[in-house]
């Protein structure tokens, strides 16, 4: 189950330059870029002129992180930093950067240096080192950096929210241990014992290996799991008691201390990662949602679907199963709004192959419609793969 919006680098909207309305496409982006390096080459670092391109080129890089491009991203910044190596702002992105693209070592770097240019840069510095502090599940330090935001002026809505759900966060998380296993850190709340943590890491790392060949694509940082005895977090974010597993940019679940590892919640909730980042953050919540029970080991037998939605009847459409999800629904409402989503990722895996799907996912991280990637790799639209999948399934009109 997904939670929240993605916004990985959401406090990128705090950029100090707004971005224009209508994004340049690929060729101005380019003569603006070249423009900027003539700019430079002309520039002593640290004068004013050195300082304005830092700031232009650290906006486009603003770009690419929102588009989920760090690696261009990353680049820019670097070479912002040459320029103004005072700029705490862009060294807490050149942070951000490096923790998507995977290089703690690097990140690392210049996390140290952002901390000790805070001082001298405006709220919004705080604002994007508290984002890679709660990246790292560096609680603490998220708080004191958004606390920081709001003590030298920073008003942002959207920060003060993470700030006050950190605390409470960190209310509920306190004591938690830390192992690394792989392309994983799995932190545990001190009732979960370390058979459960290791049946875990176990879970996780045979799921990553599935999922990363599904995909043909890694995931371009480190992933943090939190393994949470009881409920107590999901209480205090208000999920609903019958969901045992969350993610939103980390991998939640509510582990069973001494019991089951919950390997098919944790496979679920990493797939969800993969969506979100071979997609661009881009696949709409059916197909998140359809695509994880897939690749959990789910499957959804004609008669077990037609009995679910023999007691609601489907989505109408598409865009109605979507808008589905978006709602708070009891246990058997939410049954049949999975159902209907797995039920659609069978239809086409049965028609087209798995490939279709990898293909349709990869085309929306091009920025393709899914109604355009639909066409292209299923040769169905959104409309014409309903009709299809309700006359396949025998699904009541």
């Amino acid at each position: 189950m997904t939670r929240g919006p993605s916004g990985l680098l959401a406090a990128f909207a705090l950029a100090l330059a707004a971005a224009p309305a209508r994004p340049p496409g690929p060729a101005d982006r380019q003569a603006t870029i070249a423009a900027l390096h003539r700019r430079a080459s002309a520039s002593a670092p640290g004068t004013p002129e050195a300082q304005a391109v830092a700031g232009a080129m650290a906006a486009l890089a603003r770009e690419d992180l929102d588009a989920g491009r760090p690696g261009p991203a990353a680049e820019l910044l670097g070479e912002a930093y040459t320029l103004d190596e005072d700029n705490g702002l862009v060294l807490a992105e050149l942070t951000l950067a490096h923790l998507a693209l995977g290089d703690a070592e690097t990140s690392r770097f210049y996390l140290r240096r952002a901390e000790g240019r805070v001082s001298a840069g405006p709220p919004e510095v705080f604002a994007v080192l508290g984002d890679a502090y709660e990246r790292l599940h560096r609680l603490d330090d998220a708080i004191a950096a958004w606390e920081a935001f709001a003590r030298f002026g920073g008003q942002d809505p959207e920060v003060l929210t993470r700030l006050r759900r950190a605390r409470d966060e960190l209310a509920a998380a306190r004591g938690q241990r830390s192992r690394d296993a792989g392309p994983f850190r799995i932190f545990a709340d001190p009732a979960v014992d370390e058979e459960t943590v290791a049946a875990a890491a176990d879970a996780l790392s045979a799921a990553y290996a599935a999922q990363s060949t599904f995909f043909e694509t890694e995931l371009p940082a480190p992933q943090i799991a939190v393994l949470y005895a009881g409920r107590a977090y999901f209480s205090l974010v208000s999920v609903p008691d019958w969901v045992t597993g969350a993610y939103d940019g980390k991998i939640r679940v509510s582990a069973d201390p001494g019991g089951a590892d919950g390997r098919g919640v944790l496979t679920h909730e990493l797939a969800h990662a993969f969506v979100r980042y071979a997609s661009g953050d881009r696949a709409p919540a059916w197909l998140h949602e359809g695509l994880a029970q897939w690749l959990e080991g789910r499957r959804m037998p004609r008669s077990r679907l037609a009995a679910l939605l023999g007691t609601a009847g489907p989505a109408p459409s598409l865009a109605s199963l979507d808008a589905r999800f978006a709602v708070r629904r009891t246990r058997e409402e939410a049954r049949v709004v999975y159902a209907q989503a797995l039920s659609l990722v069978e239809h086409v895996v049965r028609v087209r192959g798995e490939g279709a799907l990898v293909c349709v996912v990869r085309r929306l991280r091009g920025g393709e419609g899914l109604d355009e990637a639909l066409r292209a790799e299923t040769g169905m639209r959104e409309r014409e793969l309903f009709r299809e999948w309700m006359t396949e399934s025998g699904s009541p009109r």
